[in-house]
Parts: C-alpha cells; structure tokens; sequence
C-alpha cells in the first residue's frame, strides 16, 4: 500500500541467476563510478614500491 492507502502496482524484479564476467574495461567504468561518488582522492598511478 501507498502512504495514502491505496494498493500500488506490482513490481516485478529480474536479476541473473550468476554475477556477469567483470572484465578490465567493466571494472575500469565502475571504479570511476566510485571515485565520482566519493571525495577521497585517488591516486592517478600506483605508487613505487619503495615510496609510501
């Protein structure tokens, strides 16, 4: 039911039966995702072993 107490439509909901392959450019598209969503900042290249 609504707030106003009428009855809301059905709502049908499909996911996968299995996760879908996360490939590089997936993974590369839903990392940008997250560093638009957060304000910490993100290194642009991983850093050298020796500097921390």
């Amino acid at each position: 039911m609504t707030a106003d107490g009428r009855k809301a439509d059905p709502v049908t909901v499909r996911v996968p039966d299995e996760l879908p392959v996360l490939t590089q450019e997936a993974s590369r598209i839903l990392l940008a995702v997250l560093i638009e969503l957060t304000e910490v900042e993100a290194l642009e290249r991983p850093l050298d072993e020796g500097n921390t």
